[in-house]
């Protein structure tokens, strides 16, 4: 047990179909582990595929037993396999205050993991000769900076006859299938983002035509988004009718968080500058695989100055609101930064609610897992409730950090 002490464990849990099957390098160590000979301690590795039940079983029980007060998990793969890692701990009951969480970007996108630091992919052969390359990895995060992450909740209520679809593949076929659901309602944490609309969209048919290869989903994505601008999507002045927050007693404040006009005998009703064909939610100060800055960069609704808002943080429990005018204002943010509209910061809870006297078809996602949606009544963005304070704890690579 004392020489136990004497090393630093990281559970790595590796997604194998991330990234163009990166994952599948870490197969031959799968429930076995490699230890590194660092300073000031040497480090132990041990390795568990998520998608195996028998070894993310192994991995999760060796982490119930883990005598030190941190347990540093490694997640191998992109943003939905952070939460999908988090959801199982949970399940094991598995004290989540003493879990650091640290990604390895494997995944197409990875937000999640640009956001604290580690850039947005990895190198083809991870291991490299005696094991060099990871190593580089394993003393990057022995000097990594510990801090919380903000975690919600996103709650969608539909009407008796609405549905939610999702594309999933089965071996050789890719199809897109309804998500079954119990009273109307679907369920599901975010860590980095909330969109409804266009964007949204595109990604659903991303998700029909992605490839094996990191490099060719990105052109898959842009070609997904050329062909959606000649296709008609509802806009958000079209969809929503409003956007409302709550206090901390769950009651209804009157005030929305945008501009709104009075029309006698009605409710007041969302307008947002513009008439974009997206509303995008933020928790983090990345989106869309690797764009930056993009709250910092926006345009300024009009009757806000700059002082009315503040700089985005992962960590502060407020989620920034924004939206574009178009798909070609998406497409070039990274080369002229300032396309999207700055709408509003709110600690939420917050309620979106949609129009109620027709029938409505639209796209939204989750942490760049995307969905269609038909019919839908409301969606509430809460901090997680099964978390202490709505909060995980992560590990941030300084040098390489999205300012």
């Amino acid at each position: 047990m004392q020489h136990e002490c004497l090393e630093q464990v990281f559970y790595l849990f590796y997604n194998q179909l991330s990234g163009g099957n990166r994952g599948l390098q870490f197969q031959k160590y799968d429930q076995q582990e490699l230890v590194f000979h660092t300073k000031p301690i040497n480090t132990k590795i041990k390795f568990f595929n998520i998608y195996e039940p028998t070894s993310r079983n192994k991995g999760l029980e060796l982490i119930k037993v883990h005598f030190q007060n941190d347990i540093h998990i490694v997640i191998g793969g992109g943003d939905g396999s952070i939460m999908w890692i988090v959801g199982l701990l949970l399940q094991h009951q598995i004290d989540l205050n003493r879990c650091i969480i640290i990604p390895l970007p494997l995944g197409t996108g990875n937000d999640f993991a640009n956001t604290l630091g580690w850039g947005t992919t990895v190198p083809a052969d991870l291991f490299g000769k005696n094991n060099y390359i990871l190593q580089n990895y394993v003393e990057q995060w022995l000097i990594g900076a510990e801090s919380f992450f903000d975690v919600w909740d996103v709650d969608i209520t539909l009407k008796k006859d609405g549905f939610i679809s999702e594309i999933k593949r089965h071996s050789n076929s890719v199809g897109e299938i309804k998500i079954l659901l119990k009273d109307s309602k679907f369920h599901k944490p975010m860590i980095n983002y909330f969109s409804l609309g266009v964007d949204a969209r595109i990604g659903f048919g991303f998700d029909k035509n992605r490839t094996d290869n990191q490099f060719c989903n990105k052109i898959v994505y842009c070609w997904e988004g050329f062909k959606k601008m000649f296709l008609k999507t509802p806009k958000i002045n079209q969809s929503i009718e409003t956007l409302e927050y709550f206090d901390d007693h769950d009651q209804m404040q009157s005030k929305l968080l945008f501009k709104t006009t009075q029309n006698i005998g009605q409710r007041d009703s969302i307008t947002i500058p513009g008439n974009p064909i997206n509303l995008l939610c933020l928790n983090i100060n990345s989106y869309a695989g690797g764009l930056k800055n993009i709250w910092m960069n926006a345009q300024y609704e009009n009757g806000y100055k700059k002082y009315d808002f503040h700089p985005p943080s992962f960590s502060d429990g407020v989620l920034e609101f924004l939206s574009f005018n178009s798909i070609l204002g998406i497409g070039s943010e990274r080369i002229i930064p300032g396309q999207a509209t700055r709408l509003s910061q709110t600690k939420g809870p917050i309620q979106l609610t949609f129009r109620k006297n027709e029938p409505l078809r639209t796209y939204f996602q989750i942490d760049g897992q995307y969905f269609s949606i038909t019919n839908p009544i409301s969606v509430s963005i809460r901090s997680c409730q099964q978390l202490s304070q709505g909060k995980i704890r992560v590990l941030i690579n300084k040098e390489g950090i999205v300012q």
